[in-house]
């Protein structure tokens, strides 16, 4: 027989593999019970009252401590386990009960096993009154009569506030818990009451339809807890006022910490000292691998690393397209800096003078090309900062100097001189209709064998067969 509090998916499937026909009898089936949003089931003791006191933003620090304090003082003053997140924040709030003259005893991993087994007798024999705990009593212990649970902060997670405030409550009896839940994990706490509702509800369902053999859902009460802002402001006074036997008892502790780990270091050279020859002739232990086959995977490691180095040379067979041409691109710089070194020591041997080489390094390279991409970082945050107006300016800008450009290309001559007809003068003006042919402006240059009376002459005869086209006319052909 195997009992469990929770059963996971990696029982289930070792119960298929070992087991025939297994029966499986369930106190509580999870088909009554409601999910979190993160999808942990929300399993609650019926007979459990839930209590949740809220932290706002500015009360966290010490007025989370001193409301803890007051509910240690005042409520919850035996048979608890206070649970914790850290280690730290444990151990601080020990040594502040202790202060304050509440008897109690602390559940963690910066404990030796012995200490852990000790502070758990003590509880259970009842020695202590509270018990400060992180999540590692919050399962698999079987502590009996525990009245109360507080929660120092609302766990991430549902399933672990389920198995912390399930330490109490426990084979039918009663019991209480406490949260004290801050802005961040109120979604968690509205999942456990939206959970309480819906089993509310399924119960006045199986009321209703008195149904047999149906399992009731209940859930205990749920309800707000408020703390007096007079009482918190008296408990943080007074744990200001223990500060300074905090850190006192804190330095002790370290003290004794030392002196316990040089008590162990003599005892083992002493060991060392007595027992060396047994200890020596002794096995060595060998958890995973023996020191020879440790050495022997090294070697053929080594091996493989040789055979790529072989196969793939340099290991350009594995650089990108890019990274592959500016390896190329370096290595003919270099290649070319070396001749022109050559160049220039035979040079000075024949008694050249000295010329002043400039070397491009790595670190020039580098320099150079960050400096590269903080200019093209600087126009693209710039280009971002850009209104619609000014790109509209600059588009327009660009369009200007590109058509002045193409116009200058046109008017030029060949050879780019512009200065060569820049003497030159018109010969005809443009023909009007009032103004006759007579009165045409004479040319500057002396033409010889042009008549302006032909004009006149061929103006209304038609074009002979073989006469000029436009380009036009030639293009639609």
């Amino acid at each position: 027989m195997l009992f469990s509090a929770t059963m996971g998916t990696k029982v289930d499937d070792l119960i298929k593999l070992s087991l025939k026909r297994p029966v499986r009898i369930a106190v509580s089936a999870k088909k009554g019970g409601a999910t979190s949003e993160g999808g942990d089931d929300v399993e609650v003791a019926p007979r459990l009252e839930q209590e949740f006191v809220r932290v706002r933003s500015g009360n966290e620090g010490p007025q989370r401590e001193a409301m803890l304090l007051s509910l240690l003082t005042r409520s919850f003053t035996s048979r608890t386990i206070a649970f914790f997140d850290t280690k730290y924040q444990a151990h601080r709030m020990t040594i502040i009960a202790g202060l304050c003259g509440i008897k109690c005893a602390e559940l963690h991993g910066n404990l030796t096993q012995t200490q852990r087994l000790e502070a758990l007798e003590s509880f259970r024999e009842g020695e202590a009154d509270v018990l400060m705990a992180t999540d590692l009593a919050a399962r698999g212990l079987d502590v009996p009569d525990v009245d109360g649970v507080l929660n120092f902060e609302m766990p991430s997670r549902v399933d672990t506030y389920v198995h912390r405030i399930g330490r109490t409550a426990r084979a039918g009896r009663g019991g209480r818990s406490c949260t004290l839940i801050g802005e961040g994990r109120r979604h968690l706490m509205k999942a456990v009451i939206r959970d309480a509702e819906e089993k509310s509800r399924r119960e006045k369902e199986t009321e209703g339809s008195r149904g047999v053999g149906m399992t009731p859902t209940k859930s205990g009460l749920i309800r707000s807890r408020t703390v007096p802002p007079a009482v918190i402001l008296h408990f943080v006074a007074k744990i200001a006022s223990l500060e300074p036997h905090i850190e006192e008892v804190q330095a002790a502790e370290a003290v004794a910490r030392m002196d316990r780990l040089a008590e162990m270091e003599m005892t083992r050279a002493n060991n060392i000292i007595v027992h060396g020859d047994e200890i020596n002739n002794r096995p060595r232990k060998e958890w995973f691998a023996s020191q020879d086959e440790k050495i022997s995977a090294k070697e053929a490691a080594k091996e493989k690393l040789k055979k790529i180095e072989e196969r793939a040379g340099m290991g350009q067979h594995r650089l990108t397209r890019k990274k592959r041409r500016m390896r190329l691109a370096k290595e003919e710089m270099l290649q070319y800096q070396e001749e022109m070194r050559r160049e220039q020591e035979e040079a000075e041997a024949q008694g050249a003078p000295k010329k002043k080489m400039i070397l491009t390094t790595d670190a020039a390279i580098k320099s150079t090309a960050r400096a590269y991409k903080k200019e093209a970082e600087k126009k693209v945050k710039e280009s971002g900062e850009r209104s619609l107006f000014d790109e509209d300016t600059a588009r327009e800008k660009k369009q200007r100097l590109r058509e002045k450009k193409r116009k200058s290309a046109v008017t030029s001559d060949s050879l780019g001189d512009m200065g060569l007809f820049d003497e030159e003068k018109v010969t005809f003006a443009k023909k009007s209709k009032t103004v006759s042919m007579d009165k045409l402006p004479k040319s500057s240059y002396a033409f010889t064998e042009f008549d302006p009376d032909m004009m006149k002459q061929k103006k209304n005869k038609g074009k002979g067969v073989k006469a000029f086209k436009s380009k036009k006319k030639h293009k639609r052909r």
